[in-house]
């Protein structure tokens, strides 16, 4: 299965992927082989942007007991006083990693410190920090940049074997989806045109020569994207306690509040804005706090306006994730909130826990879950499960029993805590006559016991002793398979499927 990073893809599948902005390819700034008379000089900072070898080697999805074939990237990174940073995307699954750093003869070895694929971001070090070369200034992080300020991307791109420079304007600074990880957080759009092979690199103020974040991604051939040192510096200071919670949830889903009959229904008055709460997910940080129907008015003290965005400086608006996003997990948060028409005040502990029944989150650099009996494969559904790999793909791509339980909280539906199918049916005389009829439908029922998480499934299987084991799906379709030919055949179907 190639990675969504590998292919530019149409708006349709971003939604699919449940990002809601356009699927990105992860790559990197063409080469500028001139910089600009008047720009900030840049030639000392390149001695601390390495170009990254990664040898990387991820999971089968479609057969998750086994590993796709090994293959190579290049990425750069650069060195700031924790070591060396990067996008995620570089080296996740990785397997070996080399650093060419700038006056070394020789490549050397790093290894991955932290992850965050949330935002992208990872940090590495060198296995023998004795061979790097003395005097590396790491790089440090300057404020966020202002709407049409330049800036530079420093870094490897393909086509060459020297640093290059590539200048572009910032043209908008906003809450949008990370390619990555389909996650929506604090962006910088750029116009530099962007090529494979930068990512990871430093992006500087041509002003001030302050790095101002981290070059990750494209959408097409002059719109490119760079975490801001904001972001970055959160990804820091959550690795303090030596592990990465993330950005943090709240658990919560909204609905924009822009007609006026709607607020009106709500006892809001004109002066009065918000988001209206329509969901509140079991063990998120809002439960017991706030309740369906409650109107967000205000969070961390910033007003929160009926498209759902608040001031982020001067008068520009911004998405209301940007006050979640810019806190750490177990930070609390106030609220304001308007409720049966009194205006009260609230806190929210923010939490790590995904609160949907499909995670946001892909889980990468780990095997996907799945479990095999009868010839039926068993899947708890993440989002690498479903991400097109056609570039033209659309959301109707997507089986829609999958695609209805995008937004769906966890324990909202039956106490399901995920999402559990069919993926396959290995087809054998056991299963005959099921394979093309039962597969993307959630399991309700194994033998009468209730699938709210795979676990669930063996031990329904297990726990039987009667004639049949039988599948109950959501939609009312059975399965039902004689237990004694399953154990018959089960060591048969996995030599003939190569499932071990």
């Amino acid at each position: 299965m190639k990675h969504p990073h590998d292919e530019i893809a149409s708006l349709e599948t971003r939604r699919a992927t449940g990002g809601g902005f356009p699927v990105v390819m992860l790559a990197f700034l063409l080469l500028f082989p001139v910089a600009p008379v008047g720009a900030v000089d840049l030639s000392a900072v390149s001695s601390a942007v390495v170009k990254l070898y990664v040898t990387r080697q991820g999971w089968d999805i479609r057969q998750p007991w086994a590993r796709e074939q090994s293959n190579r990237r290049t990425c750069s990174g650069f060195f700031i006083k924790q070591g060396i940073l990067t996008n995620a995307h570089c080296v996740m699954d990785a397997t070996f990693i080399q650093i060419e750093v700038p006056g070394l003869a020789d490549k050397i070895e790093a290894e991955r410190v932290a992850v965050n694929h949330q935002s992208d971001l990872a940090l590495l070090r060198p296995r023998d920090p004795e061979a790097l070369p003395r005097g590396i200034e790491p790089i440090r992080f300057g404020k966020l940049p202002e709407s049409r300020d330049k800036v530079v991307t420093v870094g490897y791109a393909i086509g060459g074997r020297q640093v290059s420079y590539t200048e572009g304007v910032v043209s908008r600074i906003d809450i949008m989806a990370y390619a990555h990880s389909g996650f929506e957080n604090l962006l910088v759009q750029t116009d530099a045109a962007i090529n494979m092979g930068n990512s990871g690199g430093p992006v500087f103020s041509d002003e001030t020569g302050d790095c101002v974040g981290v070059a990750t991604q494209r959408f097409s051939g002059t719109i490119g994207y760079f975490v801001p040192g904001m972001v970055i510096e959160h990804f820091l200071a959550d690795l303090k306690d030596g592990r990465v919670d993330g950005v943090p949830f709240i658990g919560v889903n909204m609905q924009s509040l822009e007609n006026p009959a709607l607020r009106a229904s709500l006892g809001m008055t004109p002066e009065q804005s918000g988001l209206l709460v329509t969901r509140v997910a079991d063990q998120g940080g809002a439960e017991s706090v706030l309740q369906v129907n409650d109107v967000l008015l205000s969070v961390a003290g910033a007003r929160v306006f009926n498209d759902g965005r608040i001031i982020l400086r001067d008068n520009s608006r911004i998405g209301v994730g940007y006050e979640i996003s810019r806190r750490q997990v177990g930070e609390s948060l106030p609220l304001t909130v308007l409720r049966n028409g009194k205006v009260i005040k609230q806190a929210i502990t923010l939490t790590s826990q995904e609160f949907k029944v499909i995670p946001t989150l892909p889980q990468y650099d780990t095997r996907p879950r799945y479990y095999v009996m009868g010839g039926l494969m068993f899947r708890a559904v993440e989002p690498r499960y479903y991400i097109p790999t056609d570039p033209q793909a659309t959301v109707a791509d997507i089986p829609f029993n999958i695609r209805k339980y995008f937004d769906t909280p966890r324990n909202d539906i039956d106490g399901v805590e995920e999402l559990v199918v069919i993926s396959d049916v290995f087809e054998a005389e056991v299963n005959v006559g099921y394979g093309g009829l039962v597969e993307n439908t959630r399991v309700a029922t194994v033998n009468g016991h209730d699938i709210r998480r795979l676990e669930d499934v063996a031990a329904a299987f297990v726990d039987n002793t009667g004639e049949y084991q039988v599948i109950d799906l959501e939609d009312k379709r059975r399965i039902v398979l004689r237990r004694a030919l399953v154990e018959v055949e089960e060591s048969r179907i996995r030599q003939r499927y190569n499932i071990p």
